[in-house]
């Protein structure tokens, strides 16, 4: 009787540990997967994906058939493709795009689209002709009058930006993009306008308002941490004297930082986490405009992946914004950026909602590989590494309403995915470390994101 019992377990047991034969499009094999939510690794984990979409997560041995595509990710860790939420995508897409393929992002939020465009890369996308993220995007900029950008569209009245938005919404876009000459009764046209057709609005905070009326009117990203500072000095009104006297930009970048009251920041990051205000920092354009005289940027080696009409005007020389700037106007940007960075902390630890974009093409922000550089600054700012990746995963799916679709690792989502040669989790610098990108089911290996990354510089001329 025990001899039989015990020849049953030894069956039993083979029986179990007999791999389940699946067969599938790809299957990434015994891979470590990063729970962006917990911050979990699961190991040993098999993700199958037929078409576009995560089939089925095993969590045991797998046999897979001799027409699915294996992909080996012993010692490897799979996160979710990333996301870069403040880009400039349609001017450059054709260059842009194997830069942001090879950099394993293959979402993006175009702050300013020409939605013409937009569709035609989409329609282009679908049909394979064209390896390219998919695409979140605003229309033209709506900004007062004159206008800061003069192919925006400028507003001089609350009807003006009625209409605007009106054709705007027809055009299709996702979203619209407010900005920073907007006079207060045109903005709030805008804002209710919006609310009742039911499509949300982003941007900059206009000059005349507060981070504080924003808010409260639905603003639903702010960028570029515009006027938090100003919502956190211990001296408003004589920053307002300031504002009065006409000082120079310097003088007034000088006394946020002197006046600043770290209990009035922390209050106004409580206030902006449980509001529905997201925050996009673009650390990284704050960091490159304070270094356009840096002779360390000038030489960074990722300019070779760009044409010369793309950087030329990064020479600050160029550039209407600050070819007039004073050298001190340099050293205020970079004790501000410093001031800015040190805060990324304090907001994530407040419940700050924070997604992660590098508002690419501007002076040193690169397609693709600039998003790596955002996370590295966040995690140096203060926050964790998983928050970090948070940001630019789960938290612009949350953003766009899309995160039944992307944003985690899980059965039935998009099958846009990473897999990186380290763990992100213990150093956010192993986003770098790309192995393979899955994009929409389509595998493209080490080999292939090289030769993105070669023919980018062939036609940029290098």
């Amino acid at each position: 009787m025990k001899k039989s019992i015990l020849f049953l377990l030894v069956i039993l047991m083979g029986a179990c540990s007999t791999p389940k034969d699946v067969s599938h499009n790809l299957l990434i094999t015994n891979v470590t997967v990063i729970d962006v939510k917990t911050g979990d690794k699961l190991q040993n984990r098999n993700v199958a994906i037929d078409g576009d979409r995560i089939i089925q997560i095993y969590d045991g041995e797998v046999s897979p058939s001799d027409s699915t595509e294996v992909i080996d990710g012993t010692g490897k860790f799979l996160i979710p493709g990333l996301s870069d939420m403040h880009t400039h995508y349609f001017w450059n897409y054709i260059i842009s795009n194997p830069l942001l393929i090879a950099n394993g992002i293959t979402h993006v939020r175009e702050m300013w689209g020409e939605m013409n465009t937009i569709k035609n890369v989409r329609q282009q996308t679908a049909s394979g002709k064209l390896l390219a993220p998919d695409i979140y995007s605003a229309g033209s900029i709506i900004d007062g009058t004159p206008p800061i950008w003069p192919t925006s569209t400028g507003v001089a009245s609350p009807e003006e930006a009625i209409a605007a938005v009106d054709a705007q919404i027809e055009s299709g876009v996702d979203f619209l993009k407010v900005y920073s000459r907007l006079p207060k009764d045109t903005y709030m046209a805008i804002a209710n306008y919006a609310k009742e057709k039911g499509i949300s609005f982003a941007g900059h905070i206009p000059s005349g308002m507060t981070v504080w009326e924003t808010m409260e009117a639905g603003q639903k990203s702010s960028e570029h941490f515009y006027a938090m500072l100003e919502a956190s000095i211990d001296d408003p009104k004589g920053f307002e004297q300031l504002n009065e006297k006409s000082a120079t930009n310097t003088e007034k970048t000088m006394f946020l930082i002197e006046h600043f009251n770290e209990a009035k920041f922390d209050s106004l990051a409580s206030v902006m986490a449980k509001s529905d205000m997201w925050l996009s920092p673009t650390l990284t354009v704050l960091r490159s405009i304070a270094n356009l005289n840096n002779a360390e940027y000038i030489d960074d080696p990722r300019l070779e992946y760009l044409p010369t009409f793309m950087t030329q005007s990064w020479n600050p020389s160029q550039d209407f914004r600050f070819k007039n700037a004073p050298e001190d106007y340099f050293q205020a940007a970079l004790d501000k950026y410093k001031l800015q960075l040190s805060l990324m902390g304090r907001l994530s630890e407040k419940g700050v909602k924070i997604i992660a974009g590098t508002d690419y093409p501007n002076p040193y922000c690169y397609p693709g590989f600039s998003l790596h550089d955002e996370l590295e600054l966040m995690v140096e700012g203060g926050m964790s590494s998983l928050e970090a990746l948070k940001a630019a995963t789960l938290n612009a799916a949350i953003f766009t309403d899309k995160e039944s679709e992307f944003g985690t690792i899980e059965e039935g989502k998009l099958a846009s995915l990473v897999l990186l040669d380290a763990d992100p989790l213990t150093d956010i610098n192993n986003t770098r470390k790309i192995s393979s990108v899955i994009l929409r089911g389509k595998h493209l290996n080490r080999a292939q994101l090289d030769e993105l990354l070669e023919g980018a510089k062939k036609a940029a001329g290098n």
